[in-house]
């Protein structure tokens, strides 16, 4: 007689007298055995074994104690006692208790000509295409779901990210790893979360008493089984959470695995988002090997190659390919979407379409996805349709940023539409009366916003672009872009001018990396300022701001409107200034942002743009300023890429508008921006007198920062005339001044151009201290145009201190200026040494050391150096002497 596998039945024999409340003593009984000769029988102690009959006698009692309820789980309990199904006899399979299970059909004749499928594991559909870019999370969620204390996970994520097929794949491998198998159950035709145990039990083909409730029935059926549910669409019927955990909490062995655009919000949920596919940068230069690593370029090219066999990625297409996949945010729906229309469009057109109206292209897609999946626009409008009201308003409105937004920006816009709400009422608007916070935080579980990495304590959030693209559609069609825009220009411009002063201080380093994360709000509020400005339109505000000259604080801080008793907001009278006066404003307080970043390019661009702009005839005081001040901002930019005679006609156009508006500030702003053009056109006695000018102009204790600017280029003027006492003493008044400001990249600036000084007084080894200092400071800083500027002195330093020989000397100046020239040309700067005759003799002398080709090879090796090798490079040259302060 063949021996039971008494472990795998007693595993799974134990597992349903506990689920169903009975106990072993009471099977004992029913056997005819004592408790413990049973117990000995099934754990197969002292060549004790249980008989066939014995398995049969315990699957009949466990039929008639309800602890099994279905014909699949007495087959299952066979096959782990290695016994076939005909070791019950037909007349005994159509005799209760064993006729009452579940799925036993009495219209079968025989047994004898019954074959024993192998027991359903699963209903899962078969995958039809690879699974793509999703090693890591295949590996964690499995990692996840083989913990015992992991029972609930959610996936979620926007729609269209592939959480129903990443969830599919992971169900697929687990199958084989529960006793019942693992369950597909789809909720998308699902509305109602009152059917979501209803549709379960259709799935798991159960078929409850009438009189008892759905729920209980669940219950029953699933309390001693170990089983995977794979919950998909669930975001739907978000009500039906609690249900789920009534669920987890009754069947100790159920694990359940959720797809959703909202988490679930329940106790002991795991969850799991799941983003759009790794996407390159497109603006890198990457090979082919690298491109085809990241997950959205390996699933576009294998779509593509689905409709074009012959597609494949190559250098030529490559550039494309990584910007078409960046454009649609790497969600995998998108990306399928587009490469289904490659063989209507070549990759350059389709970039174009994408760029111009990404929701239009990417629809049309296959006949046997779900309705919602055959285009972008019908899954975003899926998830729109569940949000609340308020939520719907806010995400609309969020269009209006670009790049990101921190929660403080949203809430002045929130502000400002709540103190003017008799406007919106009036347009049949409803107020946002939820916390900023609490709505974003919705969105987020709702898979509609993004939460950043927070940074410099603020938290950020963002949109991705085919999201925020939905949302702009619906805002142009809402009456509030106009109105939205010009409020999003004039908060921006409010950002900028408090980090226009933000970065003359101790937490420059902060506001750096603030403006940084607002670059792309900086562009698109120029672009809108610019475009209204064409036109001659103003620009309406809405917003507890002023915008008159020297509010900077006052337009950046959402505080400044007013409260009336009750905690409400008053309504604030609105100013709507001219759009060439914000586009001027937002330009000129950028200026110092873009020259720390190194975007003088991009810079200079906008200045040509605004200043484009001719002012009306009959313009304000703030127009004129805002142009005024515009103008010596500009003169600033154009002295650094050496464009000095355009610089000195923007700085004296400036001049003539602030005597004209009598702003001594203003005035000697512009005499501090004049000083420099005069400088590198060596006309040093003019930059000294424009500087006394500026000087005259301030009060003793007025404006700190621009008094120490003065100093220090009245003290460059002189150095450059070989008053070097003079210099130095200038330098230390304005150090002292910038030391008290905690300006630590203007003592950078300082420390450079002294360091330069003492090349002309000859003292080589402080210059290369003073220069390695500055590069150093610079370099933590991230102020790139200093760190070149201090290079190129570096070089000169290096080749006329003839250490450790003078041709040894040449080439490495020849390496310092390699490096110089490729952090110029990335930054869009150019040296206005060249034009002073006394430094190309110089030049010439350190190059006539060696030969060209050398000189050449040198000069090639630190051009092509990454910038951080670039400056590790220049600090070896540190000499061991204490550094010189001047004076």
């Amino acid at each position: 007689m063949k021996r039971i596998n008494t472990k795998a039945f007693s595993a799974g024999l134990r597992e349903r007298l506990r689920a169903s409340g009975y106990f072993q003593k009471e099977l004992a009984e029913e056997l005819g055995l004592h408790e413990k000769v049973l117990s000995r029988k099934l754990h197969g102690n002292a060549n004790a074994h249980l008989t066939g009959q014995e398995v049969k006698i315990i699957i009949t009692k466990l039929a008639q104690w309800r602890a099994i309820t279905t014909f699949e789980e007495a087959l299952y309990l066979l096959e782990q006692a290695q016994l076939p199904p005909e070791s019950f006899s037909d007349q005994e399979w159509h005799t209760p208790p064993l006729s009452q299970l579940e799925g036993n059909g009495a219209s079968r004749q025989t047994r004898s000509d019954y074959v024993l499928p192998r027991l359903q594991l699963h209903n899962l559909p078969a995958p039809l295409t690879r699974l793509v870019g999703r090693e890591e999370a295949v590996n964690h969620l499995l990692q996840l779901l083989s913990q015992d204390e992991v029972r609930l996970v959610t996936l979620f994520g926007p729609g269209g990210s592939g959480k129903t097929r990443l969830a599919q794949h992971v169900a697929n491998e687990l199958a084989g790893a529960f006793t019942h198998g693992a369950w597909f159950v789809d909720l998308s035709a699902v509305r109602d979360p009152i059917l979501v145990p209803q549709s379960i039990l259709q799935v798991l083909n159960f078929k409850p008493a009438p009189e008892v409730p759905a729920v209980k029935s669940l219950i029953t059926y699933l309390q001693n089984k170990q089983m995977l549910l794979l919950i998909d669409n669930f975001e739907q019927v978000e009500a039906a959470a609690t249900d789920i955990g009534k669920l987890l909490a009754a069947a100790p062995d159920l694990k359940v695995l959720v797809t959703s655009r909202a988490v679930l919000h329940l106790y002991g949920e795991t969850e799991f988002n799941v983003p759009p596919l790794a996407v390159p940068d497109s603006s890198a230069v990457l090979d082919i090997a690298k491109l085809e690593q990241y997950g959205a370029v390996q699933l576009f090219t294998e779509r593509a190659r689905a409709v074009l066999p012959d597609f494949t990625l190559t250098l030529t297409n490559a550039s494309y390919i990584a910007q078409i996949c960046e454009r649609v945010d790497g969600l995998p729906l998108a990306l399928e979407l587009a490469a289904a229309r490659v063989k209507s469009f070549p990759l350059e057109q389709l970039l174009a379409r994408l760029t111009e109206s990404p929701l239009a292209v990417l629809a049309k897609g296959a006949r046997n996805l779900p309705v919602r999946h055959q285009t972008l626009r019908d899954t975003i409008t899926w998830s729109y349709n569940l949000l609340s009201s308020s939520e719907q308003e806010l995400f609309v409105r969020l269009s209006v940023f670009s790049g990101g937004w921190p929660l403080e920006a949203a809430g002045a816009m929130m502000h400002t539409l709540v103190a003017n709400q008799p406007l919106h009422q009036e347009q049949g608007y409803s107020p946002l009366t939820e916390s900023t916070l609490d709505l974003h935080e919705h969105l987020v579980d709702n898979s509609l916003l993004v939460r950043l990495t927070v940074t410099n304590e603020q938290m950020r959030f963002t949109l991705l672009q085919t999201l925020r693209e939905y949302a702009l559609e619906r805002l142009q069609k809402s009456g509030e872009f106009e109105r939205l825009r010009d409020w999003h220009a004039c908060y921006y411009l409010g950002v900028a001018e408090a980090g226009e002063l933000g970065l003359r201080g101790p937490q420059q380093l902060v506001w750096q990396a603030r403006l940084a994360a607002e670059r792309d709000n900086f562009r698109v509020a120029l672009e809108w300022s610019l475009r209204q400005a064409m036109t001659g339109k103003s620009i309406m505000t809405g917003a507890p701001y002023r915008l008159e000259p020297g509010t900077a604080s006052e337009i950046w801080n959402p505080a400044a409107a007013s409260s009336n008793e009750t905690g409400q907001p008053e309504r604030v009278p609105e100013t709507w200034p001219h759009a060439v006066t914000v586009a001027l404003r937002l330009t000129a307080a950028l200026r110092p942002y873009w020259e720390w970043q190194g975007h003088l390019v991009e810079g200079r661009r906008w200045f040509d743009a605004a200043l484009a702009v001719p002012l009306a005839e009959d313009a304000g005081k703030t127009a004129r300023a805002a142009r005024a001040k515009a103008l010596s901002e500009a003169a600033r930019l154009l002295s650094l890429q050496n464009e000095q005679h355009k610089a000195v006609e923007m700085a004296e156009e400036s001049i003539a508008l602030w005597r004209q508006l009598d702003d001594p500030r203003g005035l000697a702003t512009a005499l501090f921006y004049r000083a420099w053009p005069a400088i590198a056109l060596d006309d040093n006695e003019l930059a000294k007198r424009v500087c006394e000018q500026g000087l005259q102009l301030l009060s003793p204790t007025g404006d700190l920062w621009l008094r120490a600017q003065l100093l220090f280029y009245m003290g460059a003027a002189e150095g450059l005339s070989f008053n070097a006492e003079r210099m130095h003493s200038l330098y230390a008044q304005s150090r002292e001044l910038f030391e008290q400001l905690g300006d630590k990249s203007a003592i950078a600036d300082l420390t450079k151009d002294e360091g330069g000084m003492f090349i002309l007084e000859g003292k080589y080894t402080e210059s290369i201290t003073n220069l390695l200092q500055s590069i150093e400071l610079s370099h933590q800083l991230g102020y790139k145009q200093f760190i070149a500027t201090g290079v190129g002195l570096l070089g000169f330093a290096v080749g006329l201190r003839e250490e450790p020989d003078p041709p040894t000397a040449s080439l490495l100046t020849a390496q310092l200026w390699g490096i110089k020239d490729s952090l110029m040309g990335t930054i869009g700067s150019s040296s206005w040494l060249s034009n002073r005759p006394f430094i190309q003799v110089i030049i010439q002398q350190i190059k006539a050391r060696v030969d060209e080709a050398s000189w050449h090879a040198a000069w090639l090796k630190g051009y092509k150096l990454p910038e951080d090798q670039a400056i590790a490079t220049c600090l070896k040259l540190k000499p061991p002497s204490p550094a010189i302060s001047g004076g």
